[in-house]
């Protein structure tokens, strides 16, 4: 395929030859002064079309690239000098400042009508120059045909204090975006996705041999897609086209679906998404666990509600328009650099329905206060995120609004029309947060409006839900995952929970036992779980405030009947494995939100004469690669 450099330049013509071996150049005769456009970026981009499509006219089977490069100073734009004049006043305008250079490109072949486009950005900081260092630069005649009346491969330290970004950008051509692109534009193949890969969610195919992961594919597509990023064994590719849909694929409900990093399963029937997520966990349990006999699931769980079932958001401000918006960081790509930019959202459909109420609220308020958003990249500015809790059982709404501290903000007027416009919100709080991590810290917090808790119901329990207290996120799910543990368990039987949170396990269970001890290592959780006993007038539930790993030195062999984990993602880990070992409980019962390091712990378990009696799965998470798993565990008097 030929492939075209519509330029005169010949600074583009090397740079060029640096990812392209073979091309031609051809001089594009394309009117730059007939572009009007203000934006530098996109009066670059413009020219860069213009120029393409000149050349692409005259050679329809060719691919063309256009580029244009501009100096951008404070408002203006900047571009090449029309004579000796013009030049030394440009070059008086940019001593001593900072200034953007920006190049756009446009790949065109005019016979499919297809057209690329991008653009780059660097940063020149300029010295103050003297009138006799222009002048002399000037004579040399370097300044013709150049944006900024200056050649930054010629000037450099005589001018130049300070550049960033791409330094062939500011020569004239960024080539390494320039290649993205143009591998983009380039390779378009057609693949059938015929696996499926968890966690990240990307469908599987195979072009000559080459595993190629596709974003969005389902299992059964015929896709056309455009290699977006190679790796020595496999490759990333975009969907460019659907040529025959799998039976799976469906449409989704959600309007941002694909943009947003909420949910990515979406396009996937319920059914499918189920039987995906238990072929990962067995497949998990048979690499990373080592269990090679047949692996029995007593049930797969669905969850009782596919939309609108989670009970937390956390949620992201951020701009658009010079206008406050709220939604969810960007779904992240392997084949794109991931920005952070918040996706704005009308709605929320794994979320609840009230969304629609206290989104625009909650933006025209900010907005008429001139609040600006936190910038996770530049760290700057105000707004962090709103967290919203919402009971599934008594429908109370918790409204938490994060933000970063010294800063005062008087939230009178919108305390007044959240209670006023949506009845079911009962506390309102404001946390200040100044963490440099793009995640919700609880480091001070101040109740603005009503009681400090809202209430949710499990199994016949009242328990309390404060802003920073972890509660599994999926009510309803929920109750079905503490009924299966009550059921295995015995009457009159000594119990031990570890990493309790709160406490719901521990008190549902009590109901059986004689006797309840929780552990977790914040004093937060302990608290509110204690709370949460005295509220259901459990008198057999003990929590202690302490590190699982310290705590279990203290206790006794064969002290208890149960041993009852729910650890975080990262699982329980070998050392806490091997003294959980030494206790010589019979029975141990694991909750897990990871299939990965669960049968890392599993395989710990195995080898030391424990078996594997019963394993239930609950999808905790419709339409996202997660899942929640109940493992029973039996010692055996040899290891199996």
């Amino acid at each position: 395929m030929e492939i075209i450099l519509a330029t005169k330049s010949e600074r583009r013509k090397e740079l060029f030859k640096k990812i392209c071996e073979k091309f031609n150049v051809i001089e594009s005769n394309f009117d730059e002064t007939k572009v009007k456009e203000k934006d530098p970026i996109k009066y670059t981009i413009e020219c860069a079309i213009g120029k393409a499509k000149e050349v692409g006219e005259k050679f329809p089977n060719a691919v063309v690239i256009g580029a244009d490069t501009v100096v951008f100073l404070e408002g203006e734009i900047i571009g090449k000098p029309k004579n000796y004049s013009e030049a030394k006043n440009i070059l008086e305008k940019l001593s001593g400042t900072n200034h953007k250079v920006i190049t756009g490109i446009a790949i065109y072949k005019k016979d499919e009508e297809k057209l690329l486009t991008d653009y780059d950005i660097s940063y020149v900081k300029f010295k103050k120059i003297s009138e006799e260092e222009i002048e002399e630069y000037l004579k040399t005649g370097d300044y013709i045909d150049k944006a900024g009346a200056y050649g930054i491969q010629n000037i450099n330290d005589k001018f130049v204090e300070k550049i960033e970004g791409d330094f062939d950008n500011i020569v004239g051509l960024p080539v390494k975006k320039l290649k993205e692109l143009l591998d983009k534009f380039l390779h378009e193949i057609t693949i059938e996705i015929f696996d499926f890969a968890f966690p990240n969610n990307w469908g599987i195919g195979k072009y000559n041999n080459l595993v190629i992961f596709v974003p969005g594919g389902i299992v059964g597509d015929k896709l056309k897609v455009k290699i977006s990023k190679k790796l020595s064994n496999y490759s990333f590719g975009e969907i460019v086209e659907i040529e025959k849909p799998s039976e799976y694929r469906i449409q989704p409900e959600c309007e941002h679906f694909g943009l947003c990093g909420g949910c990515s399963l979406q396009n996937l029937i319920y059914e499918k998404q189920l039987e995906l997520k238990t072929q990962y966990f067995i497949q998990c349990l048979k690499k990373i666990g080592e269990f090679n006999e047949e692996i029995k699931i007593e049930e797969i769980i669905p969850s009782p509600e596919i939309f609108f079932y989670r009970n937390k958001m956390e949620f992201a401000f951020g701009l658009e328009n010079q206008k406050i918006i709220i939604g969810l960081r960007e779904r992240n790509l392997p084949y794109k650099k991931y920005k952070k930019q918040t996706v704005p959202l009308k709605k929320c459909l794994i979320f609840s329905r009230k969304v629609d109420k206290i989104f625009p609220i909650v933006v025209d308020f900010f907005n008429s206060i001139n609040s600006m958003p936190y910038d996770p990249f530049t760290k700057k500015g105000f707004l962090r995120h709103l967290v919203i809790k919402e009971s599934k059982t008594t429908m109370e709404i918790m409204v938490i609004i994060v933000t970063k501290s010294q800063i005062n903000v008087d939230f009178s007027k919108l305390i007044y029309t959240l209670i006023k416009e949506v009845n079911e919100i009962k506390s309102i709080y404001w946390v200040k947060n100044d963490q440099i991590a793009d995640v919700v810290s609880y480091e001070e917090k101040k109740l603005l409006y009503g009681k400090p808790h809202i209430e949710e119901t499990l199994n016949g329990l009242i328990f309390k839900i404060y802003p920073d207290i972890f509660f599994q996120p999926n009510t309803k799910a929920a109750e079905i995952l503490y009924k299966k543990i009550f059921e295995n368990i015995n009457e009159n039987s000594k119990i031990l929970g570890l990493y309790c949170g709160s406490g719901p396990i521990e008190i549902l269970v009590s109901k059986k036992a004689k006797e309840v001890i929780g552990v977790d290592w914040d004093f937060s959780n302990i608290k509110i779980a204690n709370e949460n006993c005295e509220l259901n007038q459990i008198k057999n539930c003990k929590f202690l405030v302490e590190k699982v790993e310290k705590f279990l030195n203290y206790v006794k062999k064969s002290e208890y009947d149960y041993l009852v984990v729910d650890p975080p993602r990262s699982g329980l880990g070998t050392k806490t494995i091997k003294k959980i070992i030494k206790l010589d409980i019979p029975y141990i019962i694991y909750v897990s939100c990871n299939p990965s390091t669960l049968a890392r712990d599993l395989k710990e378990f195995k080898n030391n004469y424990y078996t594997l009696k019963k394993i239930y799965i609950f999808d905790f998470f419709p339409h996202t690669s997660h899942l929640e798993s109940l493992t029973i565990l039996e010692k055996s008097d040899k290891m199996i």
